[in-house]
């Protein structure tokens, strides 16, 4: 099969142009897991980024006082005893001095200001929710998507109060 000058002359117009179309069409930019925060502490943290203005329950996964509770990804939480009740808190917070955590840029499609809330360890896995927010044993930043450098924001000690 032979093809003449204005066949090849067509193909080799059309293959940049089909493989520039398929590129651009096929790109997808996922901003899902590309924003983290680095813990610059020296302390172990639960990092949650929230539109909460108030701290909420996402570091705790499950609570109950039957000791035969078993968490269902046992790899994924941390299991603590805190006045007589099973605490089960959720690794995906949990951010060792110099870590990072993933967060989901989502919640600034909601709102133009969120919320950083970090709990030491040594607080998380000694004291209720209930009691952390009495006394306030939290820190809370707000933060807007511009404070998130690359994609990141490095959180370090003594930037704001509140934490014991």
């Amino acid at each position: 099969m032979t093809m003449n000058k204005k066949t090849i002359t067509k193909i080799l117009f059309l293959v940049p142009i089909i493989t520039i179309a398929f590129t651009l069409t096929s790109c997808v930019i996922d901003n899902i897991s590309s924003y983290c925060i680095s813990n610059r502490t020296n302390d172990t943290l639960y990092i949650v980024l929230s539109t909460s203005d108030t701290l909420d329950n996402l570091i705790y996964y499950c609570e109950q006082s039957d000791d035969t509770l078993r968490p269902i990804a046992p790899k994924d939480t941390t299991r603590v005893f805190i006045n007589g009740k099973i605490i089960i808190l959720d690794n995906l917070f949990y951010a060792l001095p110099d870590s990072t955590v993933f967060v989901s840029p989502r919640s600034f499609e909601i709102n133009d200001t969120c919320y950083i809330y970090t709990i030491k360890s040594q607080v998380a896995t000694q004291y209720t929710i209930e009691e952390i927010r009495a006394k306030k044993m939290y820190d809370r930043r707000s933060v807007t998507k511009k404070d998130f450098r690359n994609c990141l924001f490095e959180y370090r000690s003594g930037e704001t109060s509140g934490v014991p």
